[in-house]
């Protein structure tokens, strides 16, 4: 009891002295201790862990040197002001104290008031020395923080939602085009931001347009790599919008960017956890290549769809006029307007087209038979419109669309009066058996190369390659499967299984090896540059079912070097396919791959890696384009060349052969050759696909469908057809019956007609929905070559030559 009672008063003692020092301490010296607590505060989410939102470095870095130099000058002038009334003869207000010390702080020094003892002074050298001492450093931090931000270092703040994260290695015309697709639309978000995050530091240009351009504002151009979380962390990846990942074009070994792009989609899913699409411009452009040799300007046709365009004031010919008009019209789509509802498909699309010049030509349903919602190409009369189907428009804008919802429903029942009686019907049967052919008998064919006879049918394609290739899920799950018996379903019946035309024993190289094409004709030449690349999506959309086997046409690769077994092993189940040697640059190698015989001539591109500036020039297909036009200057009717370019820039050197004097800023959607459907630009395609999936999520499935591509779950339109044809019993029947997207002659009844009487026939009376024209040159409209005219205005007058683009009825051939 006594010891505690003397320790007691030795606590006491403690504590007293002290809060007796603390007491002397200047009160504004304190300060300092709170500058370590705001460091804290700004640590506080890192620390705890409260959200996985990263703090911007540049902001803290500020705050850190605006509090220290607000402490500074406040201590200094409290200082002072203290030393001052203390121990001098002046009594200085705040405002001359804070003035004072900011002067020496600048190392101005005035002079008109001036620390007049000796403590004062010292205060002034303290506040000197510790500002040289601290200040530098923050500085320092903040500069090179801003420094880092520039190149690319920098971060995305909260500011910028929402955004979308595109993720690539960009040009300063590639962000231009994906700008004005995001940013430049009619249905465009107010405050939509963009964010490029690329493995290389941006460039001058990029950093330019960052800073002056119309969308500084909304771009932010950043450095990092994907498979780093801290970078994923730094561009707040978790709460984009959208996240788009994109191949570098320009890279050396496409397969190998390929896996590399494949590796950042793993980051990024495991990252967000989402992902919804994988786009493929590769797989786009050999189905479109394939389309125009098919049905001559469907490549043109299906680009402009996805291209947001205004028309222009001027035209310097008449036939652009036409063409502008038709390539203003853009793929739409939209819940079923009530006016619609309960009808019919084919009703609904002429009252649509009569009352508001759009093209109702798909709908998205739910098919019960396959639990999955499909997309039904021009599904006709048979199909009622539901109030839960997505309708898929093609109209001139937004705005059209919106007018729907204030139509009234239609008062009559359209039937085909006061139009001509078409006589010749354009598609040959609803049977499923067409010209007394079953899809089940061989059909054979006389080899060119080896003098043999070969048997093909429709089948399915038969290797796991083949079904990577195509992305069917259902083909995919059949891998490691050791006999078709192990899979559970019925492939009579199955739709979700890729048919084409198929050879019964696949071939070896020195079976389609041709010496010279020599009384070959209406042939298909694909001109390949140095080596025989991947040429599969393009052959399988010749080998599609929805073509007759009578009018399949031979395909000759002409290549320098013979494939290697990896490729060729993914053509040699196809029929009528050759190759011969030699280079296309040649015009001896051209006559003897019959050039001069072809239907049509298909130049494919090369990526040319050469230095900064001059990389995919696009110099051999462009060459070998030239030496086309020289050599066959005299060619069989209805021949034509197409070329696959990677630059759309370089479209403008389509003409130079030609006697055409182009102007320098003419738009290149308006050159002769693109407006032919003679070119395919890899960027007109890869850049504008990325906005259209953000602002319609179902125009990658549309487009698929549009060209022939099969569909990872099922070919919506055949397993429709299955279900409620009765005539058609089996897959292969309804793929081959299904409908798609060709081009006919235009009936002899309707030449001096009007488009609106040509559309009600074929819709009334054969179930044929019409969505556009191919034009012959014509000296009237100073076109040299023929052009796409898309969704025609309804008054325009017919001509002999033209061709319409059609959707073909279900059920015909």
């Amino acid at each position: 009891m006594d010891s505690s009672y003397m320790v007691r008063p030795n606590v006491y003692e403690i504590h007293l002295i002290m809060n007796s020092i603390w007491n002397t301490v200047p009160y504004f010296v304190r300060s300092w201790v709170l500058l370590l607590r705001i460091k804290s505060v700004m640590k506080i989410k890192v620390n705890l862990q409260i959200t996985d939102r990263p703090s911007d470095p540049l902001s803290t870095k500020l705050i850190h040197l605006v509090s220290t130099l607000i402490v500074l000058l406040y201590n200094g002038t409290c200082a002072f002001q203290y030393t001052e009334a203390t121990y001098g003869h002046e009594s200085y207000t705040i405002l001359d104290s804070l003035y004072v010390v900011m002067v020496t702080l600048s190392t101005v020094g005035y002079g008109d008031i001036t620390p007049d003892n000796q403590w004062s002074r010292v205060v002034m050298m303290l506040l000197i020395v510790i500002a040289l001492v601290v200040l530098p450093g923050l500085i320092s931090d903040v500069c090179d923080t801003l420094q880092k931000r520039k190149e690319g270092e920098g971060h995305v703040s909260k500011g910028s939602t929402p955004f979308i994260l595109i993720v690539g290695s960009f040009k300063f015309d590639q962000v231009v085009e994906i700008l004005d697709g995001f940013l430049n639309k009619e249905s465009a978000q107010f405050h939509l931001n963009v964010v490029f995050l690329d493995i290389n530091k941006p460039t001058e240009q990029l950093k330019m347009m960052e800073r002056n351009s119309i969308w500084g504002h909304r771009v932010q151009f950043l450095h990092g790599s994907v498979l780093d979380e801290k970078t994923l962390l730094r561009v707040n990846a978790r709460y984009a919008a959208a996240i788009f990942t994109l191949s570098d074009q320009n890279a050396p070994n496409p397969s190998k960017e390929d896996e590399r792009n494949t590796v950042r989609l793993w980051s990024l899913y495991c990252h967000t956890k989402v992902a919804k699409e994988i786009i493929c411009v590769r797989e786009f452009k050999q189905y479109l290549l394939a389309m125009n040799c098919r049905c001559r300007g469907a490549s043109t046709l299906l680009t402009n769809l996805l291209h947001q365009r205004q028309p222009i004031n001027n035209y310097d010919e008449g036939w652009q006029a036409q063409f502008d008009d038709g390539s203003c019209n853009e793929i739409y789509t939209g819940n079923a307007p009530a006016c619609v509802r309960g009808i019919s498909f084919g009703q609904a699309s002429l009252y649509l087209f009569e009352e508001a010049q759009v093209i109702l030509f798909a709908v998205k349903t739910f098919l019960h038979s396959k639990n999955e919602y499909e997309i039904l190409l021009n599904p006709s009369n048979s199909y009622i419109i539901k109030d839960t189907d997505v309708c898929v428009y093609i109209a001139e804008g937004p705005r059209e669309i919106r007018d729907l919802e204030n139509l009234p429903s239609p008062r009559i029942f359209y039937v085909a009066d006061n139009v001509p009686t078409i006589r010749k019907k354009p598609f040959e049967t609803n049977s499923a058996n067409v010209g007394g052919w079953s899809p089940s008998r061989p059909v054979e064919y006389c080899s060119f190369a080896s003098g043999k006879t070969h048997y093909f049918t429709i089948a399915k394609l038969p290797s796991n390659r083949h079904a990577i290739l195509t992305g069917s899920r259902a083909l995919i799950k059949r891998i490691g499967t050791r006999a078709p018996s192990a899979v559970s379903m019925n492939e009579e019946t199955d739709t979700s299984v890729p048919l084409c035309y198929s050879l019964v024993e696949p071939l070896q190289l020195e079976d389609i090896t041709l010496e010279s094409a020599q009384g070959m004709s209406g042939h298909i030449l694909v001109c390949l540059h140095r080596e025989a690349i991947n040429m599969f999506k393009f052959i399988y959309n010749l080998r599609s079912p929805h073509i007759k086997p009578d009018n399949l046409q031979d395909i000759v690769l002409l290549c320098p070097n013979k494939p290697s077994q990896k490729i060729f092993q993914l053509i040699n189940t196809f029929p009528r396919v050759y190759f011969i040697e030699g280079n296309c640059r040649q015009p001896e190698d051209l006559v003897k791959a019959g050039a001069k015989t072809a239907k049509q001539v298909v130049v494919m591109s090369e990526k040319e890696c050469l230095d900064e500036y001059e990389r995919n020039s696009d110099s051999p297909a462009v060459m070998t384009s030239h030496i086309l036009d020289l050599l066959l200057e005299e060619r069989p009717k209805h021949a034509y060349t197409i070329v696959n370019l990677v630059e759309k820039a370089n479209i403008r050197f389509m003409h130079l052969l030609q006697g055409k004097d182009l102007a320098e800023e003419i738009d290149v959607f308006y050159t002769p050759a693109y407006a032919a459907g003679d070119v395919v630009a890899d960027s007109l395609i890869s850049n504008v696909l990325l906005s259209q999936t953000y602002y319609k999520p179902d125009i990658v499935s549309i487009i698929k469908t549009l060209c022939g591509m099969p569909g990872p779950l099922h070919d919506g339109s055949a397993a429709y057809l299955l279900s409620t044809d009765p005539e058609i019993t089996t897959a292969t029947a309804a793929a081959r019956l299904a409908p798609h997207l060709t081009s006919i002659p235009l009936p002899t009844e309707f030449i001096g007609r009007n488009y609106a009487e040509l559309f009600k026939a074929l819709l009334l009376m054969h179930e044929i929905l019409a969505i556009g024209l191919f034009r012959a040159p014509d000296e009237a409209l100073g076109n040299e070559l023929p052009f796409v005219y898309a969704n025609p205005v309804p008054s325009l007058i017919l001509k002999e030559s033209d061709r319409v683009f059609v959707f073909s009825p279900p059920g015909w051939l």
